[in-house]
């Protein structure tokens, strides 16, 4: 289907930095525009200040100012996409590696119908109800009522709808679905401990690949750290590796 990596790459960096910024202008942080991408800053030490989309080419008074506005650590998420003249540069500037990931694709032709699981898009009063099974999940608890979010996502950015997951009425799980020019974006995807092993991830990623697919979406991608649950239930889903990515950091 695909025959050119970076023209791959390009859209779907694209496409995750524009979901990205989104995000970032609905929670009230600041972008700074870099390499056809952005630099994204939320607040001293906010987990997500990082620049990515970087497919352009990145001068060393580039790099410094994305370095200047995020501060440290400098954090930046990149593609097999960037362009060749970063990678010396990044090592004269002392960056190190951080971590890995692999990011996900499957074109959006037929998708599987919904298993039992009752899915839904959470409504604008769910704001919090959303935040909290999300972020309960990647915290590992069960309780999640009194729970204080670490970041939240915001339900009212254009093109963008969090799903929510019930078992017998009750809340289990929930994800983030966008869509960037045709590039369906699945992201945030949490599960209370106690519902695991049910299938719900896979039940929220159909979903989600479903309502992309009615509003003309073509191809839906997603990131995984290697070797998690999430990449299973991906793979189970029909995704199949894109490419791996870095995040290099300069402390």
């Amino acid at each position: 289907m695909f025959q050119d990596l970076t023209s791959l790459a390009r859209r779907l960096e694209r496409a995750q930095a524009f979901q990205n910024e989104r995000f970032n202008q609905a929670a009230g942080g600041r972008s700074l525009p870099v390499g056809g991408g952005f630099a994204h800053f939320r607040g001293e030490g906010h987990p997500l200040n990082q620049a990515l989309g970087l497919i352009e080419a990145v001068t060393e008074p580039d790099l410094k100012a994305v370095e200047a506005f995020l501060g440290a650590p400098t954090v930046l998420e990149l593609s097999p996409g960037a362009d060749p003249s970063l990678w010396p540069l990044l090592a004269r500037r002392g960056y190190r590696l951080h971590q890995f990931q692999q990011l996900w694709m499957r074109p959006l032709c037929e998708v599987e119908p919904t298993p039992l699981p009752t899915i839904r898009i959470a409504g604008p009063g769910e704001v919090s109800l959303f935040n909290r099974i999300v972020s309960a999940g990647f915290l590992e608890r069960d309780d999640w009522s009194d729970l204080e979010p670490p970041f939240e996502a915001s339900l009212e950015v254009d093109d963008a709808w969090g799903f929510l997951a019930f078992v017998n009425g009750e809340p289990a799980g929930g994800g983030m679905l966008g869509i960037v020019d045709g590039v369906a974006l699945l992201s945030g995807d949490g599960v209370l401990p106690r519902y695991r092993g049910r299938g719900l991830q896979r039940a929220l990623i159909r979903a989600r690949l479903a309502f992309a697919r009615e509003r003309g979406g073509d191809l839906a991608c997603a990131s995984t750290a290697p070797g998690t649950a999430s990449q299973r239930s991906y793979e189970a889903c029909g995704f199949r590796v894109a490419y791996p990515k870095v995040e290099m950091a300069r402390d």
